[in-house]
């Protein structure tokens, strides 16, 4: 299952936030009253570790309630400890307000990773592991079969390239998410998460972004554990569904306790480069 996910955690908050003006807007002759609760703030934990050499960033706020403005205020002062199953400790350094980075932690592929946060008089906790580090065989250009409406901005029967990303899967349970950077941007439009349900052991293709001559690509393929695909793959169904006429927004899936948002995960990361030339996308054919 592939599925395309463009907002944060964070972001998600502001687009809730900004429904409410439309609520309001919607109807001139019928007054609608919204009750709401004014939520205690929760603290916000968001950390990853990956098998790329750190150091490795942890970020603390507070989240806001629908009757403060958008912004979430940053956790100082916190204790921070990241420890790992082989026994390193690491209490990690305050080096901005609300951002606390790695001096011991290294990621390796089978290592179990433990966050420990201490703050407001109260514990929380998570648990992460880097299982199988998939390494991208090779990526490919290839032309694309789908149809492609521009509503006149573009020549329709313009031919359409992709690049798709090739990889072996190993036999056990794993679970993806691909990131692609372009000209050494992230590309926040979308990334992709994707499960082995049906893949499992073989040699897998993914389609992993539009090409564009004379731009470089860089893609990266995650290994993700159960529960941070859990997360990022809840997180895309909380912004897929309709906010409106749905049901109740519910918070993502967390692997943190004691009631915080948010997510420690750890990962293991390969990647692989295409340079798009001229020569490569021939838009004339």
């Amino acid at each position: 299952m592939i599925k395309q996910i463009s907002i944060k955690f964070r972001d998600l908050l502001l687009a809730v936030i900004s429904v409410l003006p439309f609520l309001m807007l919607t109807s001139c002759q019928k007054v609608i009253n919204v009750d709401l609760n004014d939520a205690a703030p929760r603290i916000v934990i968001e950390g990853l570790v990956n098998d790329r050499r750190g150091p490795y960033n942890v970020s603390i706020s507070r989240s806001g309630s629908y009757f403060d403005q958008p912004v979430l205020p940053t956790v100082s002062g916190a204790i921070v400890v990241i420890t790992d199953n082989t026994g390193i400790i690491d209490t990690l350094i305050e080096t901005f307000k609300g951002i606390y980075v790695t001096r011991k932690t290294r990621g390796f592929s089978g290592r179990t990773y433990s966050l420990k946060v201490l703050a407001d008089n109260m514990e929380f906790d998570g648990t992460s592991s880097i299982l199988n580090h998939v390494n991208i065989d090779s990526l490919t250009l290839v032309k694309s079969d789908i149809q492609r409406f521009d509503f006149g901005e573009r020549d329709q029967n313009k031919v359409h390239y992709e690049i798709h990303c090739f990889f072996r899967d190993p036999p056990d349970k794993n679970y993806y998410r691909v990131r692609v950077f372009k000209n050494d941007s992230i590309n926040t439009a979308a990334y992709r998460l994707y499960d082995d349900q049906y893949t499992n052991g073989q040699e897998t293709e993914l389609r992993v972004s539009n090409a564009e001559a004379g731009s470089t690509y860089r893609i990266d393929l995650e290994s993700l554990d159960k529960s941070t695909y859990g997360y990022y793959r809840t997180l895309a169904d909380l912004i897929y569904a309709n906010p409106i006429f749905g049901s109740t927004p519910a918070n993502p899936n967390t692997n943190l306790s004691n009631g915080a948002l948010g997510y420690f995960g750890a990962y293991a990361v390969s990647s692989k480069t295409m340079v798009v030339t001229a020569a490569m996308v021939n838009t004339g054919e």
